[in-house]
């Protein structure tokens, strides 16, 4: 593997990804903007995706020219589409404490920017009934610390 910068022109995007990730592009925009550019797009020899269509659709938008890449040599076409797969279907697994994730966005300014869906909810204080899209509601009052968990759905491998 190396890491190296390469021209945004001269990536190609793996033509059958099946992600669907348009609605996904502005939130990594935002993401960039306010953070910058840190998880690199991972090619192969060819230059083309394995992994971060959505950072590339993101850095396009925004006018990037030159990106910093992971280019992995030598997988074949098999481990390459299993890489596709498994980099986006594994972090649909995970899930949140929402006690901690308020705890760790407490002092944190998002600039006005919802990622989540759920900004309103962790400012109000944690006794109000939480809702997120495709939810069902909990009521906090009702679960201890320990007990309350919602599982959040990603719409990118690592939205960054």
């Amino acid at each position: 593997m190396e890491y190296t910068k390469k021209k945004l022109k001269d990536i190609t995007p793996y033509e059958n990804n099946p992600r669907i990730n348009d609605d996904a592009v502005e939130d990594v925009m935002e993401s960039i903007r306010q953070c910058t550019y840190v998880t690199p797009i991972i090619v192969d020899e060819d230059k083309v995706i394995l992994a971060g269509h959505t950072r590339y659709k993101a850095l396009m938008a925004l006018g990037f020219e030159e990106i910093q890449c992971l280019v992995c040599e030598g997988l074949t076409e098999e481990t390459k589409k299993k890489y596709r797969y498994l980099d986006n279907k594994t972090g649909e697994k995970a899930t949140w404490d929402l006690m901690k994730l308020e705890v760790e966005l407490e002092d944190v300014d998002l600039e006005g920017f919802d990622f989540f869906g759920m900004a309103e909810d962790f400012t109000e204080g944690a006794s109000k009934t939480k809702k997120a899209e495709g939810s069902t509601e909990y009521d906090t009052e009702v679960f201890s610390d320990e007990e309350f968990k919602y599982e959040c759905q990603r719409g990118d491998s690592g939205i960054l």
